[in-house]
């Protein structure tokens, strides 16, 4: 909980602490600011954790060699990673090379533009849950440097995604996931004061209230092929604020993208994408704990096989009222059903 500005600096246990190998679950962060120019954000990282820098292009960068693995800082929009921007006119012949004073002086007018709405992702490698907190010190040195957050600017829909290995990869393992996701949306969504520059983005739109209901279904058993036969039949967008598609191509191959929007944007890994929370770094204090505890309650839940029976009947004996008018109540029931963090 944040009280006074300060936030919470603990990471509790999650309920699986370790995966099918007995190795303690990993966790990748990826972490959207404002406010720094690639080069100051490669540098922060650098000065924070060692390493080395390895500038890509003027879109991204790494820090190599760092003791927990390779860091990486890019602009958060493929065309800007990519710098398909200067393909029209090297077409016309206007830019002979993407490497000549045209291009960098129509580049820097570019890269200017987009920082006001664009993102620069840092995004870690996957690090045992247990270390977590070592990575608190970048977040306060970006702090210091000064990156901006998620309530910088009205444009700036930033976001937090956290990336936990899953415990295991069977189906029922999944489906119990998606389940306690489902039914904490509601409350995660309320608890986190998501900004309203996010709730009216793309980014993390809902799940359809159909898909919801065929799930919650207590008798739903499908296997892991028509599992994720029917997720993609209601998502094929990844925006949504638990994100399945990097962990269906891990798991079924990449028979699947075609079935996905921004197929080219999907890396497969063993991973949830949980991409709900706002960045608060800008903040004093802030760390990525509190949304860590937050998302164990979804873990918890999907642990728990008689309370997801319970609130999944209870859920589907709930009105399917217009744009799930009944979603302020239902966080109220789940609250009283739940021992939940703050």
């Amino acid at each position: 909980m944040h009280m006074d500005g300060r936030y919470q600096r603990t990471y509790e246990v999650p309920p699986h602490a370790y995966n099918t190998r007995g190795e303690p679950r990993r966790v990748g962060l990826e972490v959207e600011i404002g406010g720094l120019s690639l080069e100051r954000t490669l540098d922060v990282i650098q000065a924070t954790l060692g390493g080395r820098v390895e500038v890509r292009s003027r879109t991204e960068g790494r820090v190599q060699d760092t003791a927990y693995g390779s860091f990486s800082a890019e602009f958060d929009h493929a065309i800007l990673r990519e710098r398909s921007y200067l393909h029209p006119f090297e077409k016309l012949g206007l830019i002979a090379r993407e490497d000549s004073a045209l291009a960098q002086r129509f580049e820097d007018s570019v890269l200017k533009v987009a920082a006001e709405i664009v993102p620069i992702e840092v995004v870690t490698p996957p690090i045992a849950w247990h270390l977590l907190d070592r990575l608190d010190p970048l977040w306060s040195a970006l702090r210091h440097a000064g990156a901006e957050d998620t309530h910088d600017s009205l444009l700036y829909a930033f976001g937090l995604h956290l990336n936990p290995e899953v415990p295991a990869l069977d189906g029922g393992t999944l489906l119990a996931f998606v389940r306690a996701f489902l039914l904490l949306e509601d409350w995660l969504e309320e608890i986190s004061h998501i900004d309203i520059s996010r709730r009216i983005s793309p980014f993390i739109r809902s799940f359809p209230e159909a898909y919801r209901r065929k799930v919650l279904v207590f008798d739903y058993a499908p296997d892991a092929l028509a599992f994720a036969d029917d997720y993609l039949a209601d998502n094929p967008t990844r925006n949504r604020p638990l994100d399945l598609h990097p962990l269906l191509v891990h798991v079924h191959g990449q028979r699947l993208l075609e079935r996905m929007d921004e197929a080219s944007l999907v890396k497969p890994r063993p991973t949830f994408h949980y991409r709900m929370p706002n960045c608060e770094l800008a903040k004093p204090g802030w760390t990525p704990a509190l949304d860590w505890n937050r998302w164990l309650a979804v873990e918890r839940l999907a642990s728990d096989a008689r309370m997801l029976e319970i609130l999944s009947a209870a859920y589907l004996e709930t009105l399917d009222l217009p744009l799930r008018l009944q979603r302020g109540g239902w966080a109220v029931h789940v609250r009283q059903q739940m021992v939940l963090p703050e």
